[in-house]
């Protein structure tokens, strides 16, 4: 197989692992008697852990190696997933959940970096747009595989299996085969990724502490707009995402027909990035004729268009309909703004830079939940998300223009730069 058919194989093996977890995780607490309080920590704790190491964390990948640091986040997930199924007490199922935030922290950007030098290094000036979207529809893909099945194995356990090994509850068989996926991709990817280090991207870092590194990478993105306008635009999406997250399923069980069709949860969670990988496909060459600007406008606004239809629908599916548009807007817009990213940053920096990008759309997360909180006990939950689709279109349409002037007399090569040192 050619590189980038590795990268987006090995990439949907990942995240698979995540598809499977994330179909069960709430359902897995639930059944271990956790109270709804207890629920929310579990969550915090990966969420918080995840967000304050983020951005050291890709620092250390520019540092120590990509590879090595995606290694090192694999044993802290496979670490996660066997805390998780052995967990004797609640304490120990938080404390599982932080450990998994390190891995998701640790492994943030490396193999996305890697890819990219690596790419430079073997001299391919292709469409680094286009190749990033196709592996990303990799990733919805698997994904979207990992949550159909994530949703379905719980159900083919046997009762009695589940009592005599997995103390009562059915959900750890996902937890259990998401630690075997995190193995495998552990071990394949000594062969995906058979050239090694891209020994170039460490070369200026040798006697470069980290805090040196973050100080000269926030001059080089204070000094450069663009990265800016694109840490700008990722947030936006996620601001929109996390709006869709916190309440989708409660509003959804409102509908006509929505209660009953939540039995199938897991399915819908997988039909959301199945599609999206669907249309993505269908879109193929042609998305990426049209300008960076211009991509992410129509992303935004089929996003804020999508998040009003389902604030006035009556009936579950024109809600799923608009569901299905919501996600894929989101996250094929994700590719685009990693694209713009990469043509503006240092080989030397690139790890540290996509956590930036994931630091960012988590911050995003962060402001949608105060502002959703204070509008849904005022109003409800659908006028939130007219409020939020307006802010959604207002800021879109700010930073297009923002984007245009900025770039106007800035040409930058269709590669990555290297003047950040």
């Amino acid at each position: 197989m050619n590189l980038d058919t590795r990268y987006a194989f090995h990439l949907a093996l990942d995240i698979s692992a995540a598809g499977v977890f994330m179909a069960v995780s709430g359902l897995y607490c639930l059944a271990e008697g956790m109270t709804l309080q207890q629920l929310g920590w579990f969550f915090a704790a990966f969420f918080i852990v995840m967000v304050v190491l983020e951005v050291p964390s890709g620092f250390l990948a520019d540092r120590l190696g990509h590879l090595a640091v995606y290694r090192l986040s694999k044993c802290f997930d496979m670490l996660n997933f066997v805390l998780l199924v052995l967990a004797p007490n609640i304490s120990a199922v938080i404390l599982a959940s932080a450990i998994g935030g390190i891995g998701r922290a640790l492994g943030s950007g490396c193999l996305e970096a890697w890819y990219v030098n690596q790419r430079s290094k073997e001299s391919h000036h292709g469409n680094l747009r286009l190749v990033l979207s196709r592996a990303n529809l990799w990733l919805l893909f698997g994904l979207g595989m990992g949550a159909a099945i994530g949703g379905l194995l719980p159900a083919m356990v046997p009762h009695a299996f589940s009592q005599a090994y997995l103390n009562g509850n059915p959900y750890k068989s996902a937890l259990i085969l998401s630690m075997v996926i995190h193995i495998a991709a552990l071990g394949i990817s000594f062969m995906t990724f058979h050239e090694g280090e891209n020994v170039q991207s460490r070369q200026g870092h040798n006697h470069e502490s980290l805090l040196s590194m973050g100080c000269n990478l926030l001059s080089h993105f204070v000094a450069n707009p663009v990265l800016i306008i694109l840490l700008a635009w990722q947030m936006l999406m996620g601001y929109a995402l996390a709006n869709h997250s916190v309440y989708w399923q409660p509003v959804f069980a409102m509908l006509e027909g929505g209660n009953s069709l939540l039995e199938w949860v897991g399915f819908i969670v997988a039909s959301n990035y199945l599609l999206a990988a669907l249309l993505g496909r269908l879109l193929g060459v042609s998305a990426a004729a049209f300008s960076v600007v211009a991509t992410l406008l129509v992303f935004a606004l089929c996003a804020a268009v999508a998040l009003v239809g389902m604030s006035l629908v009556n009936h579950s599916w024109d809600f799923l309909f608009a569901n299905w548009v919501f996600i894929a807007a989101v996250f094929l817009s994700r590719p685009v703004i990693a694209a713009e990213l990469h043509r503006h940053v240092s080989s030397s920096y690139r790890s540290a830079s996509v956590s930036l990008l994931s630091l960012s759309l988590n911050l995003g997360g962060v402001m949608t939940g105060g502002l959703l909180s204070w509008l849904t006990q005022i109003y409800s939950v659908p006028v939130a998300w007219q409020v939020s689709a307006l802010v959604l279109i207002l800021s879109a349409c700010g930073l297009s223009i923002w984007q245009v002037m900025t770039s106007r007399g800035r040409q930058v090569p269709d590669r990555e730069t290297d003047s950040l040192h």
